[in-house]
């Protein structure tokens, strides 16, 4: 490869190149060219054989597995970010290639923002020319059973119990699974299914040359594994647990809204479901468990538990995908840290949250000026998975009533200032802690979230 300085000689064209599979081993190839430039080969581990050639199951899979091909191509096409896309080993008519280009053009909005590059008009799946008529999706024998994605954090915990004290079928589903999920995993006693998804490892090498890099749709990523993971292990529904508060974006440029969180959202929840209904396989349901609920509502919710107190963590730095050390399940330098401290400290007892944590962020200086970021006192809402930034101020202020937790310094620094802003947080907080009803629950399971509520 030349050298990557030169922008003018990065490749021009993009290929989807297919996907490939060794049915006994249970893994399939991803495959990409770049014209004049590198071919990758992404693998993915279902850790089981594949649904078996002229099974009822297999024309899922694959139609699960083109999309995946599709989707999981952004970690590669972000390299070079070729004007040219071309389609080899896939056929996506219209609709699908209409999902695909707003999938990639707003869940690179934040890449583009901070690679000082236009993602809006640079990223064309040429929605004018259809390919042939693609096939009804079909309705495989997929038993009742619900696979929760599980990321170590509090709201998944909180879907996985809701549903456990409804006795539905479940097992928990993670896609490289680090230490904290696989703790999780082993608290809840449930089953457990891990998937592996192994990146080319020619794009580590060609980001420590220069190559663009940067946040990707990894929700969206993940999702589309699980889908196809489905046909693999057996389950009727995936279930995500994104709250209300990710469809918030954290800037505007150029009149778009960027969203660090853009997968998560509520729009692309009901695009993606849409997809599979269309196009995957009608007896196969994608939602939210908790799109109803404000994350200071999921937080009330994890308190009644202490299962996972020592296994879990809402810090990305534990999931580092090459950490130079073994991470600690909290940083508490961070905006999920700072987050995820405000929120549990309004549910649960003081010296449970410093357990938790290993520590007191509210009496820790050097986090101010993160905090002040996380209630819009200042820059803008982090480029993270955090709640929205009037969530933020009304748990300040109610923890600054609170004679636990009002003397900590962060909260008698920043309590007047939002005050200001807010006024009284109360009606805030109460809207905070009444369930939306937007959202896209199947009845059985509002009936099920509405239960556990």
């Amino acid at each position: 490869m030349r050298a990557l300085t030169d922008r003018t000689r990065w490749p021009r064209h993009f290929d989807f190149a297919g996907f490939e599979t060794r049915d006994a081993a249970g893994e399939a190839d991803l495959v990409y060219e770049c014209e004049g430039g590198p071919t990758f080969r992404e693998t993915i581990a279902f850790n089981a054989p594949l649904p078996a050639q002229g099974s009822p199951l297999r024309t899922g899979f694959e139609a699960a597995l083109e999309a995946l091909a599709l989707v999981a191509g952004v970690s590669y096409y972000k390299a070079f970010l070729p004007p040219v896309i071309g389609y080899r080993g896939v056929n996506p008519d219209a609709g699908q290639r209409r999902f695909f280009e707003e999938l990639y053009v707003d869940g690179l909005g934040e890449f583009g923002v901070r690679n000082q590059v236009a993602i809006d008009g640079h990223v064309n799946f040429d929605i004018a020319h259809a390919g042939p008529a693609r096939p009804v999706a079909g309705r495989a024998p997929l038993p009742r059973r619900s696979a929760v994605l599980i990321g170590g954090g509090k709201d998944s915990l909180v879907s996985t119990e809701a549903l456990r004290a409804a006795r539905e079928p479940l097992t928990l589903f993670a896609v490289n699974p680090k230490k904290p999920i696989l703790d999780c995993a082993a608290a809840s006693g449930l089953p457990f299914i891990r998937v592996e998804r192994r990146l080319d490892e020619k794009l580590f090498a060609l980001n420590d040359q220069g190559a663009l890099n940067g946040h990707v749709p990894i929700t969206a990523i993940v999702s589309f594994i699980a889908l196809a993971a489905a046909f693999v292990h057996g389950f009727d529904a995936v279930i995500l647990s994104n709250e209300r508060s990710a469809n918030q974006g954290n800037l505007m440029r150029d009149g778009r809204e960027i969203n660090h969180q853009f997968s998560k959202t509520a729009g692309m929840e009901r695009a993606l479901s849409d997809y599979v209904a269309r196009y995957i396989d009608t007896s196969l349901a994608y939602f939210s468990l908790l799109r109803p609920l404000s994350e200071a509502h999921i937080a009330q919710l994890m308190a009644r538990t202490r299962l996972y107190d020592g296994a879990f963590t809402s810090c990305n730095r534990a999931f580092q995908l090459r950490p130079r050390e073994e991470p600690k399940r909290w940083c508490r330098d961070c905006p999920k840290c700072r987050f995820t401290f405000l929120m549990l400290a309004t549910a649960m007892e003081r010296p449970r949250v410093e357990a938790i944590f290993g520590g007191n962020m509210l009496e820790d200086e050097s986090q101010r000026s993160g905090f002040e970021e996380l209630m819009g006192l200042s820059g803008h809402k982090p480029w993270e998975c955090v709640g929205e930034l009037a969530e933020s101020g009304a748990a300040l202020l109610t923890l600054a009533a609170r004679p636990d937790w009002r003397d900590a310094s962060i909260v008698r620094a920043l309590a007047p200032r939002v005050a200001a802003l807010m006024g009284d947080p109360a009606p805030v907080w109460r809207a905070l802690m009444t369930p939306s009803r937007e959202h896209a629950l199947p009845p059985r399971y509002e009936e099920m979230l509405n239960g556990f509520l």
